[in-house]
């Protein structure tokens, strides 16, 4: 049985029952499945979180805005979490070991994770997340499946929820391109979650010069 004390927990990570490792190479390349008998979720727990704890939280919330959540930011806390389970849970229900629709939940986690990797973790999870679903509209939108627009609605909800949006300065574009060819989605070539006129989906074959021109939007 789960007991979710934290944001993070409560909306994302203890809903799928997947375990994950961090190896050297990169996030989460090692783990198992095994669902718990119950996930409890009380938010009068979240009081007790560091701000920098519950902004983590968020980071994943600001996700589940384009997996269905729509303007979750208009609901209250309770309403938000319950949201956001649902669709986590929906999404997991119909893949669970991530054979595709579950990819979905990915959403941001592509340059996330070589954020985190690269800086040794300095950035909470859901910060690394924040920034990478505004490189995620960028991209999309330079590939012709969102427009402007979208992308200004991804840089308000992010922002909205006081998390960065900018890549730390400290990481080159070269360190990013090459964790990006380690990341968990990538077979034969570097793979994306991208926003697009059917929704959010796995997306391949990007030019990598596109993706340094988007890159070049977040410094």
């Amino acid at each position: 049985m789960h007991v979710a004390t934290s944001l993070l927990a409560q909306v994302d990570a203890a809903i799928g029952g997947k375990t994950g490792v961090n190896l050297p190479e990169g996030k989460n390349l090692v783990g198992a499945y095994w669902q718990p008998l119950a996930v409890l979720c009380d938010t009068d727990t979240l009081s007790t979180l560091p701000p920098e704890e519950y902004r983590c939280g968020l980071g994943e919330v600001a996700k589940y805005h384009w997996l269905g959540g729509g303007r979750l930011d208009d609901l209250d806390l309770d309403d938000r979490v319950a949201a956001c389970v649902q669709i986590k849970a929906d999404v997991v229900a119909s893949d669970e070991r991530e054979g595709g629709r579950r990819a979905i939940l990915n959403y941001g986690h592509t340059l996330a994770h070589a954020i985190e990797t690269a800086g040794g973790h300095g950035l909470r999870h859901g910060e690394a997340v924040a920034i990478g679903l505004i490189y995620a509209a960028e991209v999309a939108c330079r590939l012709g499946r969102i427009d402007a627009a979208a992308v200004a609605e991804h840089r308000r909800v992010v922002g909205g929820y006081d998390l960065p949006t900018t890549v730390p300065p400290e990481l080159t574009d070269d360190e990013v391109f090459e964790l990006f060819a380690r990341d968990k989605k990538a077979t034969r070539e570097v793979t994306f979650v991208l926003d697009g006129p059917d929704g959010v989906e796995v997306v391949g074959g990007i030019a990598e010069a596109l993706l340094r021109d988007a890159l070049a939007a977040l410094r």
